[in-house]
């Protein structure tokens, strides 16, 4: 009887611990782009007043015109994101931002948005701390505090021009799995 006491006891310490664990999430989002017919019909759409009736802006002038770089840097600006050079050719960076300030560290990140062929795009999230020493350090993962205090702002601007959330790599691989 005791030798089985001490791997049950173990076992049920083992599940609570996990369940203090953080959420963790890669430091990427990928979105998606939908087909031309459907960026054509989100044009037309935003052509309308409110009202119903033509703005005067032809269909051919919205959303599905644009290139992808264009529709890039416009979501992020709308996000609130100011862009910047980069040494990587078909990457659009952009400036760094202070997420949150603590007493030695404040943690600051910044974003690299690259489209990866015709329909999908991939932002890479760089977080780190950079303590008031002038030292950084990288965080290797997203918690979900972290990840709540940008992503929906970027979700909704980059759905606004065309590019709607691809869910996370956990989500894609469950559906393709099954």
């Amino acid at each position: 009887m005791k030798r089985l006491c001490a791997p049950a006891l173990l076992l049920v310490i083992s599940f609570f611990l996990s369940a203090c664990a953080p959420s963790l999430a890669p430091l990427y989002r990928d979105y998606d782009m939908p087909s031309p017919d459907t960026l054509l019909a989100v044009a037309v759409s935003e052509s309308m007043n409110p009202s119903g009736e033509p703005s005067g802006m032809a269909p051919d002038e919205g959303v599905g015109a644009r290139t992808v770089p264009e529709r890039i840097v416009a979501a992020l600006n709308e996000a609130g994101w100011d862009t910047t050079a980069t040494d990587l050719p078909h990457a659009i960076a952009t400036k760094e931002r202070v997420l949150r300030r603590w007493g030695m560290y404040s943690i600051v990140f910044y974003l690299e948005v690259t489209p990866l062929g015709r329909d999908h795009v991939r932002i890479y999230i760089h977080p780190f701390r950079k303590y008031v020493f002038g030292k950084a350090s990288k965080i290797q993962y997203l918690t979900r505090r972290i990840r709540s205090r940008f992503m929906s702002e970027l979700d909704e601007a980059f759905s606004k021009h065309g590019l709607k959330p691809a869910g996370t790599p956990f989500e894609r691989d469950d559906t393709i799995l099954r």
